[in-house]
């Protein structure tokens, strides 16, 4: 069964974001305020198990554990990931969070994890918007065709899950999702911010335990066992630039819209599925032009 999350939406939080954001852009236009340099992440390869795992199908989260080569970033993707980091910095020096509250580190204990912790960062923690609590801000950058998406349909789940995860470990009653358009024009928008109140601290701890367990378990079990989780039911073909996508079983839950759409998976060069998927797509495009 999936895990119910105790939140609601936050109307007043957006509302005082929105604010917050709308100020800030006011004052660099009228006065020409310089916001902190943006210094970029490094790349690094994650030894541990993370929060931001928590929507990843099982055989992917597998590879990851077990340090399996991965697809070589392309300039196009490496460019997408610094771009974000960007926008993330443009966002929280625009709602003034200061250097210490920027990537904070938060460990769980849990047993069957390797090294016996799961990790996550949080992008933000602010302490001021709210006077009944603090909020985590957590910001993604988007395409267009995306960022419309999160306008309409709402927030993926697996951001609410890894945002909602954080706060309830940081003890922050509030946390945010802004999602920025990385192809904004003068006509659309640059970002939206989608507010969440958790009303029960005690519950969503309880909740953030159920999603490790249902999440986490068999594929940890997996591990110890050195067998790797089934591949997700019914893929998609998909072929290009890309690569492939798969979709998830019944069983699994997923970041995509109503639980339908894993994602893009980077184990290509080691997943056997993944490489029948690719040949068996240019055979069928091979097949297709000769016809």
């Amino acid at each position: 069964m999936k895990t119910s999350l105790p939140i609601e939406r936050s109307s007043r939080l957006e509302k005082q974001i929105n604010m917050a954001l709308n100020y800030s852009i006011f004052q660099r236009t009228r006065h020409g305020q310089r916001l902190q340099q943006v210094v970029l992440a490094p790349d690094f390869d994650r030894d541990y198990l993370g929060i931001s795992s928590l929507a990843q199908p099982p055989c992917a989260l597998y590879y990851s554990l077990t340090q399996a080569k991965k697809d070589e970033h392309d300039t196009g993707t490496r460019f997408g990931f610094d771009t974000g980091h960007i926008l993330e910095s443009y966002v929280l020096d625009m709602l003034r969070i200061g250097e210490g509250d920027r990537q904070g580190e938060l460990v769980w204990p849990y047993l069957l994890a390797p090294g016996g912790v799961i990790k996550g960062h949080y992008d933000g923690l602010d302490r001021n918007l709210m006077q009944d609590g603090s909020c985590i801000i957590e910001c993604k950058a988007t395409g267009g065709y995306s960022f419309n998406k999160k306008v309409t349909e709402g927030a993926d789940q697996g951001h609410i899950e890894q945002a909602f995860a954080y706060a309830s470990k940081a003890g922050a009653s509030y946390f945010a999702l802004i999602y920025c358009n990385r192809e904004a024009k003068k006509s659309t928008s640059f970002y939206t911010v989608m507010g969440y109140h958790i009303p029960d601290m005690e519950a969503a701890e309880q909740a953030v335990y159920q999603l490790f367990a249902e999440r986490f378990d068999p594929v940890l079990l997996s591990l110890h066992l050195e067998l790797r989780p089934d591949q997700p039911q019914k893929p998609k073909y998909e072929y290009g630039p890309r690569g492939w996508r798969c979709r998830p079983d019944k069983t699994y839950f997923a970041r995509g819209k109503n639980n339908q759409q894993v994602g893009y998976c980077s184990y290509r060069p080691v997943c056997p599925e993944a490489r029948g998927y690719a040949l068996k797509v240019i055979e069928n495009e091979e097949e297709r032009k000769a016809a």
